[in-house]
């Protein structure tokens, strides 16, 4: 079959009438696929696009090229973490390394070195030609896919799966391309990585050693992800980005441990829940258009949990606005009403904000059982209530990490409502009887921004006095400390200065610094 020429456990002794496509009669295209059809473009073509002229330049002194003296196998652990259009480049180079390329066990493929379209499928076709190793490590495509390639993408994959693939990625866009069927039964693939893919198996799926699965950009239904996760028993990390026709996820798969949810992009309200009794890590990230719900169900063994994405929508006017952060605040609190026994917690920026806005209104936040806090937070002030509210809700928190990031979420709105210094005051008689299992906290990011400093000022000025069984503060080095920016770095020794002063109402608290 057509389909197998690739894939032979013969490939370096291709008979002539199947290669014919891809004559090697002249000596240069055996070693340079490159060359096949870029031979024949003008000489305008940039000379980078063509390994094979760099001849010109001689071949490297044998005293001076200490590179080639390696072994072969740490020439190809280095030519395998080069883009195979790199890898096949330095054919070029000498003797040593004509044939050397033909051997790496990782092949990855992009159409960015690609001024036409139609080299790329030919680039690949001849570089599995020439390919001698076999078992491959990695294979990779990413290209703008269109349905006239399908039947040489088949043969891509098939020469993958013959060659006992451990990590196949298929990185494709503008249209779908539909797996072969024969992919479904794969006893050797450890990694699957799927993007603009039409799954849809007619039988079993048998994928015995599969441990991580990504999938990007396709619809894919609850029957066909069943059919998925019974057929993969081995499977521990699972990635859904951006997959329509989701709504309720049920997680039947006994072995995974970890679930990532990223994006949605479709028009149509997304209520989603998560139905996953065995899973121990969550990741819930990127922008969600529409979304109306989301809750955890049934989640006994979660304990790791990460909330960052956003509820993103267009309106026209402020009423729509207010509609919208309205229904903002109801999916974020019923998501931390499902996370109430979750030890580790990471929430996102805008999370955060949509915290601040329930405190502003008087709306409280379900109480948390977590150990560990992290809070990623731009320091304005308009965080402020919600790190309060944060803090409030997470009476067991004996871990706090703020890592400071940029944000371009402004909530102009609460400027004229919020006075940041009577917020916090009026907080404290209540903190002080909360603030009774920290012990450490660590601060990334800050020194980047330094005019949030009035406000990182007053939260570490907070936790200082607060906090009666803390043992350190710990604030990693800024960026302008490292790279020797004299009057930033006056600025965060001044700040320094003035955090060391505040009072600590634990006796045993140290303030750590990078110098």
């Amino acid at each position: 079959m057509e389909e197998e020429s690739y894939g032979s456990s013969e490939r370096s002794s291709t008979s002539s009438e199947e290669s014919a496509p891809y004559s090697t009669d002249n000596s240069s295209h055996a070693t340079n696929p490159m060359n096949s059809e870029e031979e024949e473009e003008e000489e305008e073509e940039s000379s980078d696009d063509y390994p094979s002229k760099r001849r010109k330049h001689g071949p490297i002194l044998e005293e001076e090229d200490r590179i080639s003296t390696l072994p072969d196998s740490i020439l190809l652990t280095i030519l395998s973490s080069l883009c195979t259009v790199d890898s096949v480049r330095t054919g070029v180079l000498s003797k040593r390394w004509a044939y050397l390329w033909t051997f790496v066990p990782s092949l990855r493929f992009t159409d960015y070195y690609f001024r036409h379209a139609a080299h790329y499928p030919n680039f690949v076709d001849n570089v599995l030609l020439l390919h001698r190793a076999l078992k491959l490590a990695n294979f990779a495509v990413q290209f703008e896919y269109n349905p006239e390639l399908k039947p040489r993408v088949d043969l891509w994959v098939r020469f993958a799966t013959t060659a006992k693939v451990d990590q196949l990625s298929l990185h494709l866009s503008s249209c779908f391309y539909k797996l072969p069927q024969h992919l479904y039964a794969n006893e050797f693939v450890s990694e699957l990585d799927f993007r603009a893919c039409e799954i849809k198996p007619n039988g079993l799926v048998r994928w015995s050693s599969l441990k991580r699965l990504c999938l990007w950009n396709l619809d894919l239904h609850q029957d066909v992800l069943n059919k998925v996760l019974l057929g993969s028993p081995r499977l521990e990390f699972l990635e859904l980005r951006n997959c329509d026709k989701l709504n309720r996820l049920d997680i039947v798969s006994e072995s995974l441990k970890k679930l990532v949810m990223d994006s949605y992009d479709e028009d149509y309200p997304l209520e989603l829940e998560i139905f996953a009794p065995k899973i121990e890590s969550l990741e819930i990230r990127g922008d969600f258009y529409g979304m109306k719900k989301c809750q955890i169900k049934n989640a006994s063994a979660l304990v790791e949990v990460r909330v960052d994405f956003e509820i993103r929508m267009e309106y026209e006017d402020e009423e729509q606005e207010e509609d919208h952060y309205k229904n903002c605040e109801n999916v974020v609190r019923e998501l931390f009403e499902s996370l109430r026994q979750v030890k580790k917690l990471i929430v996102g920026r805008w999370c955060l904000k949509v915290l601040s806005i329930m405190s502003m209104k008087h709306l409280s936040s379900p109480v948390l059982n977590c150990k560990c806090l992290t809070m990623k937070t731009s320091m304005e002030k308009w965080d402020l209530p919600g790190i309060a509210s944060l803090l409030q809700s997470s009476p067991y928190v004996e871990t706090l990490v703020i890592d400071i990031i940029f944000s371009n979420h402004d909530l102009e709105f609460l400027d004229r409502i919020y006075d940041e210094v009577n917020h916090w005051k009026s907080k404290e008689v209540y903190f002080k009887s909360l603030l009774q299992c920290l012990k450490t906290v660590k601060i990334f990011g800050f020194g980047e921004r330094f005019h949030t400093k009035d406000v990182f000022i007053l939260v570490v000025e907070f936790l200082l006095k607060n906090a009666k069984v803390l043992e350190k503060m710990v604030i990693t080095e800024p960026w302008v400390m490292q790279n020797g920016i004299h009057n930033m770095q006056l600025k965060f020794l001044q700040v320094s200065q003035k955090l060391l002063s505040f009072p600590r109402s634990s006796p045993h608290a140290v303030v750590m610094f990078p110098f």
